[in-house]
């Protein structure tokens, strides 16, 4: 695969301009896009491994570590998928020269679908967590993602029986993918009616004031996905031809996943960072925050708190529960007071029940405990 002006690109050039199309050949800035981006991915996928490894520890169990490494996997489909639609590189010869297969079933389906499906998801698992009081695991989880992948396969399929005339096709005079405007506006409409689902849920769990930030985080994931939805919508209609532009091309590509890749990090970064660093302290902190955020009326935390295999001990007098997801903070704590724990549902945390009274002198195996 190469980025210099070989014959062949001469070729590719001058076909198009013979349809009087000014198409920029592929070259070092392309080269330089797709090690950049790689590089970008390889960091992530180094703390995705870290992400899983600990993913019991309950600062990063609270963000739903399966989901983020699924997200994590989906941005890469996805951005195989943009190598190929957007012009980076050359296709004849190669694999890529499936449009329908890397297009279709890698690029939209297992990439840009399915990243907006696992955020749609784990906002609806905040919202059943907190406001409805509900845990989010077994038909909660599997009903919406069968229903998923029920639809992206009818989609795929559907999309595989028709001719690439009217979904993608590979024109190979300009060794390029086409997609008419039809099928474009079918995709486009699908992903903007499911970012429209995200933002009515995360407009429901808007009254969450907790440690976790759930609220600020899907704010702002939703802020950075509407910018990056709306400049591609506007640049697949308004340019069609935007891949033989290099400037058009290498934005797109750019802001699609410099800006998953910010989401992600807005997410991660935090609690990423503290268990690499400061694990113990972290954790004395960050649970001290969940209950002066009132949610030891959520979680049932009393004095004595067992997170996984991390003990923390607190001396603090209760704090008067707060609404988490006001009004109705009374029967969701009511609700899930009586449940139990689930060890697989990734936006659980363990609802300690209330010890004896004891003094502080007879706390056992407390790792903050000063003689």
């Amino acid at each position: 695969m190469s980025f210099s002006l070989t014959q062949a690109e001469r070729d590719r050039v001058a076909a198009a301009a013979a349809l009087g199309i000014h198409l920029d050949p592929i070259g070092r800035k392309d080269l330089a896009l797709v090690v950049v981006i790689s590089a970008v991915y390889g960091v992530d996928l180094v703390a995705v491994g870290f992400l899983l490894w600990h993913r019991n520890w309950p600062p990063l169990k609270s963000k739903s570590p399966l989901l983020m490494a699924a997200g994590y996997v989906a941005c890469v489909c996805w951005f195989v998928g943009d190598l190929q639609i957007n012009g980076h590189v050359h296709l004849r010869g190669t694999a890529l020269e499936a449009c329908k297969g890397i297009g279709v079933w890698v690029r939209v389906l297992l990439g840009v679908c399915a990243v907006s499906a696992l955020i749609a998801m784990r906002s609806y698992g905040l919202f059943r967590v907190f406001c409805l009081g509900q845990p989010y695991r077994g038909r909660a989880v599997l009903v919406p993602a069968a229903v998923y992948c029920a639809c992206a396969l009818v989609c795929g399929i559907v999309a595989q029986a028709l001719s690439p005339a009217v979904t993608v096709e590979y024109i190979p005079a300009l060794d390029t993918c086409y997609c008419p405007k039809p099928f474009r506006a079918a995709l486009y409409g699908c992903i903007w009616a499911t970012w429209a689902t995200i933002l009515g849920i995360n407009w429901r769990i808007r009254h969450i004031k907790t440690t976790f930030n759930e609220w600020r985080e899907m704010a702002f994931s939703c802020l950075v996905v509407f910018a990056i939805l709306t400049f591609s919508t506007v640049l697949q209609f308004a340019r069609p031809d935007y891949p033989f532009s290099q400037t058009l091309r290498l934005l797109t590509t750019y802001m699609d996943h410099l800006g998953t890749n910010l989401v992600w990090w807005a997410i991660m970064g935090a609690p990423l960072f503290h268990c690499l660093v400061d694990r113990a302290a972290y954790l004395e902190e960050w649970t001290a925050r969940l209950r002066r955020d009132g949610l030891q009326n959520e979680y049932q935390i009393p004095v004595t708190v067992t997170f996984c295999s991390e003990d923390v001990f607190f001396d603090h007098p209760p704090v008067p529960p707060e609404a988490a997801c006001s009004p109705q903070t009374t029967a969701i704590s009511t609700r899930r007071s009586s449940r139990s724990y689930d060890p697989k549902d990734p936006f659980d945390i363990p609802p300690a029940h209330p010890l004896p009274p004891r003094p502080p002198s007879t706390y056992q195996n407390d790792p903050f405990q000063r003689p």
